[in-house]
């Protein structure tokens, strides 16, 4: 009885209330690792962060056609930079921005549409919003870990910044915490500059900030992986742009490393 006036309390479903407790941690969980083996000299991935999925400038067209474009190019592996649901912040006002409300229509939300990309290997990481819904109230609910339970081929990394391993190649998937910069770039820089020699990846792929760029420094490839969400009144109000979008990358790699490295991004706007 306590329990069940607890969960009533907190506003839970009986459902958020299982998936809760069944993965309830104390404190951070730690960075994960994956290693994969590609046979030939070189492998493709395609790649996504920042869905939102749940906010109501979700952009469905968008994945719909990114999922097409991933099942005509064939990619080795899909990587995800996290922020997969858009969570409940407590926000004031947060609430009316939502198509979804709650972990539990999110989630369902979000399985459906992920299970669409089954055919490829999915690794990803947590975000921030996916976050809330793991220390708000100490509910626990770690997404990425409900993902892979449920869907046949999502692997989850970890919660911020998560590895992978392709054939000797390290892949770094990083989600910030904090606000944009002035600058583009400003972000991905520090981020790589904050890397100690021995630890640097090969491959950088980072969420959060809703930009598309690439960038190439102390011998790391970066990239911001833009977002499927258009702009939140959030950032309308602090004058944030949301680059909408997703990425495809071939990488060719001999005993040093990376030898050839080729990326596009695929834009997508409002109509």
């Amino acid at each position: 009885m306590e329990l069940t006036r607890a969960v009533s309390k907190l506003g839970m479903t009986e459902d958020e209330a299982v998936v809760a407790l069944r993965s309830l941690r104390r404190g951070q969980k730690p960075t994960k690792s994956s290693a994969i083996t590609i046979s030939n000299r070189s492998f493709a991935f395609g790649y996504f962060t920042d869905s939102h999925i749940g906010h109501k400038q979700f952009q469905p067209k968008l994945f719909d056609y990114m999922v097409k474009f991933f099942k005509r190019e064939k990619p080795d592996f899909i990587l995800n930079a996290g922020d997969h649901l858009e969570g409940m912040s407590g926000r004031p006002g947060h609430v009316y921005e939502l198509t979804h409300v709650g972990f539990n229509q999110q989630f369902e939300y979000a399985k459906g549409l992920y299970s669409q990309l089954d055919n490829f290997p999915h690794y990803g990481i947590d975000g921030n919003h996916d976050q809330w819904y793991f220390k708000k109230n100490d509910n626990g609910v770690v997404v990425g870990e409900e993902l892979q339970k449920s869907l046949k081929n999502y692997h989850h990394l970890g919660q911020d910044e998560g590895d992978l391993v392709v054939s000797g190649i390290k892949i770094k998937l990083y989600h910030g915490g904090d606000g944009t910069a002035y600058a583009t770039s400003y972000k991905l820089q520090k981020l790589i500059e904050s890397f100690s020699g021995g630890m640097k990846p090969n491959i950088v792929l980072s969420g959060h900030y809703h930009k598309a760029l690439y960038l190439f420094t102390r011998g790391v490839h970066g990239l911001e992986g833009g977002t499927l969400c258009g702009q939140s009144s959030f950032m309308r109000g602090k004058k944030i742009p949301a680059h909408m979008g997703f990425g495809f990358v071939r990488v060719f790699i001999n005993k040093r490393g990376v030898e050839r490295f080729i990326h596009e991004f695929t834009p997508w706007y409002e109509v």
